[in-house]
């Protein structure tokens, strides 16, 4: 899973790096030999008058596309609780075919149910509750994985926007420190753009900021029905590896 994930961050950061020297290219098109000013504001130059901040929210947006995706290919109840596998595996341990429980168990390693029931049959004593044990911490892990998952949105969500605001601020203390060394005609026009382009970073912190809390608002609730399932599940397989 994590493997995964790391996986998507990376394609996702030489897509954007790739974009990063598209716009560059871009760029220097559009500069005249005798004149440094561009001809027009490309995108690739609006970003870059945030300054370095917009470094880090642009990893941070790679960051949460990342999550975002890998979180759609794993959070399915079907596929982490499926209920027919659920169905046969209890079956199984309710007929005392431990082993066959335990086959079909391996056999579907990726799933939350397979973990907690392999845990269980590994320790199970008749004399003691360590099977329980071990199906109540198994599952406790697995569930907070989950959580802790979706909980780096949440994190991003609080980020991004601050880094704006810090990138706005810095961007404003720069523009009011240029404007008393122009005359008082450029003052005004140069103030305007020094604002302008302080503003770059507060919106960029938001447009990662906002589809970031859609998602983990989605996610939360994809998390809560398989923490629903897993819980309901435990305990049907609990009885039934702990039936004397």
């Amino acid at each position: 899973m994590k493997n995964a994930l790391f996986g998507v961050i990376v394609f996702l950061w030489v897509m954007f790096y790739e974009a990063h020297g598209a716009y560059a290219q871009v760029s220097n098109l559009l500069l005249s030999p005798s004149d440094h000013m561009p001809a027009e504001i490309t995108l690739w130059q609006t970003l870059k008058a945030g300054g370095g901040v917009m470094v880090v929210i642009g990893f941070l947006s790679v960051l949460a596309v990342a999550i975002i995706i890998y979180d759609f290919m794993m959070l399915n109840v079907n596929k982490l609780a499926p209920r027919i596998l659920f169905d046969d595996v209890l079956r199984k341990l309710e007929s005392r075919d431990f082993g066959a429980a335990q086959t079909m168990c391996r056999k579907e390693q990726g799933t939350i149910i397979s973990k907690i029931v392999l845990a269980g049959l590994e320790r199970r004593n008749p004399l003691d509750n360590s099977a329980r044990e071990a199906m109540e911490n198994t599952a406790r892990a697995e569930l907070t994985n989950l959580w802790q998952n979706i909980n780096y949105l949440s994190d991003i969500v609080a980020v991004a926007p601050l880094l704006g605001l810090l990138g706005t601020v810095l961007g404003m203390i720069q523009a009011f420190h240029a404007v008393p060394l122009q005359s008082a005609s450029a003052k005004t026009t140069l103030l305007a753009a020094g604002i302008s382009k302080a503003m770059v970073t507060t919106a960029s912190g938001l447009i990662v900021a906002i589809p970031a809390l859609i998602a983990y608002s989605y996610f939360r609730g994809k998390v809560q029905q398989i923490t629903n399932r897993i819980e309901i599940y435990s305990t049907d397989i609990i009885k039934a590896i702990q039936n004397r």
